[in-house]
């Protein structure tokens, strides 16, 4: 734990330590989204970081913690970004979230590449870290909707939602970003839709078909 104690303001080292820690994680997200996980060393995010080899291990560790951290961090700022507003009708304000969503991974691919968008790579810690972010994201869409996301006849046609977006989006920047945000947006609302309508199909409830409905207005 860092910072102040009791009210107190930090001492010289304690803010040493939270300096070494930032320069670890920053130097974590331009590594890792460089490259994959299992091509970068401790000793490469320690040289970028401008630290000693252990003091990687002292703040997150070892490399798996550090590598989850990264991707902790890359999703607050992907969900910082993307945040849904509260103004105007549930389809609007859908498509502005993904539309974001989809800006974000443009304006930081490398990092979509092999952050984001790169499932984790045998490492439990950040598998956990990936799960978070799909689920958080799969919950704010359910929010919007009015829909139960621990609904079971729901989760498993959001998960193909959710997997379904990823694998289009990766394809989008492999290939050169070849259609308009817009166009891409329209085919996960069509995913969407077609998880919602599957979902009804095992356990039809009137919240699945209001938010069918939401999704077909104007």
């Amino acid at each position: 734990m860092t910072g102040s104690v009791a009210g107190k303001p930090p001492t010289r080292r304690q803010l040493a330590a939270q300096e070494t820690r930032r320069k670890l994680l920053h130097a974590a997200l331009e590594n890792f989204s460089q490259r994959p996980y299992a091509d970068v060393t401790v000793g490469d995010i320690a040289r970028s970081a401008g630290v000693a080899h252990g003091l990687l291990s002292h703040h997150f560790n070892g490399k798996e913690s550090l590598y989850a951290e990264a991707v902790r961090e890359i999703d607050r700022r992907l969900r910082a970004a993307t945040k849904i507003d509260g103004d105007g009708p549930v389809l609007e304000r859908l498509r502005r979230h993904l539309i974001a969503h989809l800006e974000f991974l443009a304006e930081h691919e490398d990092a979509a590449l092999n952050l984001i968008l790169r499932r984790a790579e045998g490492t439990d810690v950040a598998w956990e870290a990936f799960e978070a972010t799909r689920r958080e994201g799969l919950r704010a869409i359910c929010r919007l909707l009015g829909l139960d996301a621990d609904e079971p006849a729901l989760q498993l046609p959001l998960r193909g939602f959710a997997a379904a977006c990823d694998e289009t989006a990766l394809l989008w920047l492999k290939s050169g970003r070849p259609y308009e945000t817009v166009a891409l947006v329209g085919i996960w609302i069509s995913f969407l839709s077609g998880a919602i309508r599957a979902a009804r199909d095992l356990a039809p409830a009137p919240a699945l078909s209001e938010a069918l409905e939401a999704l077909r207005r104007p």
